[in-house]
């Protein structure tokens, strides 16, 4: 009698995606071709579908998802790249008949949120905000429910959660290796503090990576470096003036988001610098109004859409299917040069 494991083998593909084409999971995505290929296996095979089994699944009309942002509405008004996540989270779950219920949690506010009645919880934030809520944090990991962190990785080890993340070394790693292939020495990066866990620094994994590749290189110079509290326009706009007034400018500079990128291009105009004869800009993100600005925004371009279905994609089936370890999804990204970045000749 055929298994699943035979036709797995056969259609060069797992024993899971076997099963879920078979019991007719809608929420699993894969291409059509495989799905015929598995299903013309199957038929010959003569594999016959266990029905008592086949459709063990929740309803999705009884799936209820906890959706906490860990920041204030104001804060994502101001940065579209976490309005595009929690959208496209919602969205999908409304294409899947799964109720969503939203909490923002802003930076000065740490409560215990009672999740009775729900399927599962996804988080989106930062690992810094998520710490600094003891209680929040306690409440979600004494809730025993599915647990997805969207934009981070807590690295914790008392649960198994699932995690839809950016490769920041490797984003920070393609605005580097354009700037050196323009044969740019010195480079400067605008960004964020990090915060503070139980007396230890922790810094945005963007300013890590950035710090670590230009050593690599014996290029990095802490000079050229400009870090504030906030990642706001507003932030980045300051720290653009503190280079300026300091007299000593590099040649380009990495910012570590496109809000940031926005108030540091302003400070440069009021200070008639041109962009990119005298510093090119690379920002992060790639927020809709980057290529609309004078001069536009160069930018890693983040699928911020991508995210946000993944987290929710997971999670519906991380409930339907029961499964108990926690996976990691890595979004890919694009470096999108713009008019705020030289252009590198052929």
């Amino acid at each position: 009698m055929a298994t699943l494991k035979d036709i797995a083998e056969l259609a060069g593909v797992s024993i899971a995606s076997v099963s879920r084409v078979l019991n007719q999971d809608e929420t699993f995505s894969i291409s059509s071709e495989t799905k015929l290929k598995i299903l013309q296996i199957a038929q010959d095979l003569q594999y016959k579908v266990n029905k008592s089994a086949a459709h063990q699944f929740i309803p999705d009309e009884n799936l209820k998802i906890a959706l906490i942002m860990l920041y204030s509405e104001f804060w994502e008004i101001s940065d579209s790249y976490y309005l595009s996540i929690r959208v496209n989270a919602k969205e999908e779950a409304a294409a899947n008949g799964v109720e969503v219920k939203e909490f923002f949690l802003p930076s000065d506010r740490d409560e215990v949120i009672d999740f009775t009645g729900f399927s599962g919880i996804i988080i989106i934030g930062d690992s810094g905000d998520w710490y600094l809520k003891e209680n929040f944090r306690k409440s979600v990991l004494t809730s025993r429910l599915p647990i997805s962190f969207v934009d981070f990785d807590p690295k914790e080890t008392d649960v198994e959660a699932d995690c839809v993340i950016n490769d920041f070394r490797q984003i920070v790693d393609k605005a580097l290796c354009y700037f050196f292939s323009l044969g740019y020495r010195e480079i400067g990066y605008i960004g964020s503090n990090g915060c503070n866990l139980k007396g230890k620094k922790h810094l945005d994994l963007r300013c890590v990576s950035f710090e670590e590749i230009l050593k690599v290189q014996g290029l990095y110079q802490e000079k050229y470096v400009y870090k504030d509290d906030n990642a706001s326009a507003e932030s980045g706009y300051k720290l653009a003036k503190q280079a300026i007034e300091k007299g000593e400018l590099p040649r380009a500079f990495f910012v570590e988001n496109d809000s940031m990128a926005i108030g540091s291009l302003r400070a440069f105009k009021e200070h008639n610098i041109k962009i990119p004869q005298q510093i090119s800009v690379i920002g992060c993100n790639d927020i809709p109004t980057a290529e609309f600005l004078t001069p536009s925004l160069s930018s890693v371009h983040i699928y911020s859409d991508l995210i946000g279905i993944m987290s929710t994609r997971l999670m519906i089936e991380r409930i339907k299917t029961k499964r108990m370890l926690g996976v990691n999804i890595v979004v890919p990204n694009k470096l999108i040069i713009r008019q705020s970045c030289e252009v590198k000749e052929n």
